[in-house]
């Protein structure tokens, strides 16, 4: 997908030493979507937050999550449904109801970019 540079990029875990696999031009995407977070130190402090990118295309995916994911009758496709299934499950759990739409919305913009990277390889093939 991208050009110029690697594609991938190796980390290791924070929790463990295993090797992760990152998806550099998966996260630019979402932080041009404005779904990436971005961490801040300070000595002791770490913070992390969805700073950057584009207010209005988060502000779109939450809105899709108010509109079409969270109100069981709108989930008219398998994304929605299988979103939906997602958030219901978190919100029995306890979880804090704006980090559930934010993880939701980070999956939705996952699933955009699959379907991009899809839709390009197929034209490519053409």
């Amino acid at each position: 997908m991208v050009k110029r540079g690697k594609t991938v990029e190796f980390h290791k875990s924070r929790n463990s030493n295993k090797h992760l696999k990152r998806r550099l031009s998966e996260r630019k995407f979402q932080k041009v979507m404005g779904l990436a977070p971005t961490q801040d130190s300070s000595g002791d402090k770490k913070k992390s937050k969805v700073s950057g990118g584009s207010a209005l295309c988060r502000k779109a995916f939450w809105q899709w999550v108010f509109t079409s994911v969270e109100p069981k009758r709108s989930r008219t496709n398998e994304i929605t449904k299988k979103l939906g299934a997602i958030l219901d499950k978190e919100k029995s759990g306890g979880r804090p109801i704006r980090l559930v739409r934010s993880r939701i919305s980070v999956r939705a913009c996952k699933l955009l970019f699959n379907q991009f990277v899809k839709e390009l390889n197929e034209y490519n093939r053409c």
